[in-house]
């Protein structure tokens, strides 16, 4: 992304900058940093909490140079809330929901688990950082597919952190999924497994990632 830039969700600018490598280093000085825009003309540099996917959203402005920023074993395209320790990536080709999981499975990840508020702000906010992402409802982990109404993760833990839609979760509907949709202030609905075809959210564990299927 050059010669563009894009002027929401701007964590700090700063002032000063002569070089790219100078605005890399600041972005990863600050954990809460996930990309960074380098205003080269102004010497400026534009810290952001969200990686931005859709060029066509920013505004031209030539001599800007645009850097995602990750650590470890977060790969190239996805999303690294080092805050969190959180590395996902939102998938925008709609699926069922057990070709999701596969497809999530095949890399050795697993449908995004939203624990916490933190990481339910967090994944909102990345959604409508950009035109691409910013679409009606995605995946995440979630089911009471072993027993009606008892809610778990893939590994089997308890959801304790819930963000459910008012009147959500149906019952009686059998297998479930959660996903989060846009028109709803991105809260959790439920709904039969093969309904619909959805947009999803793929997490990385970098510490104990699933064997590659």
């Amino acid at each position: 992304m050059a010669d563009i830039l894009i002027n929401k969700n701007i964590l700090t600018e700063v002032s000063n900058a002569l070089t790219d490598t100078q605005c890399v280093v600041l972005c990863l000085q600050n954990e809460a940093c996930v990309s960074v825009f380098h205003r080269r003309q102004r010497r400026r540099c534009q810290l952001h909490d969200v990686l931005f996917l859709s060029p066509q959203d920013g505004e031209e402005e030539a001599g800007t140079v645009y850097y995602s920023v990750r650590t470890g074993d977060c790969p190239s395209g996805y999303v690294h809330n080092r805050l969190l320790n959180f590395c996902y990536q939102l998938h925008t080709d709609q699926k069922k929901y057990n070709v999701s999981v596969a497809d999530c499975r095949s890399r050795g990840e697993y449908l995004a688990v939203i624990d916490s508020e933190e990481k339910q702000n967090h994944v909102t906010k990345q959604i409508q950082s950009s035109s691409d992402t910013n679409v009606s409802s995605y995946f995440i982990d979630g089911s009471d597919a072993a027993e009606e109404g008892q809610w778990v993760f893939h590994d089997g833990r308890k959801l304790t952190y819930k963000a459910w839609a008012p009147g959500y979760p149906l019952h009686g509907t059998g297998r479930n999924y959660i996903v989060s949709i846009k028109s709803d202030n991105f809260r959790w609905h439920n709904s039969k497994v093969a309904k619909h075809d959805k947009y999803y959210i793929c997490e990385k564990n970098m510490l104990n990632p699933l064997p590659i299927e």
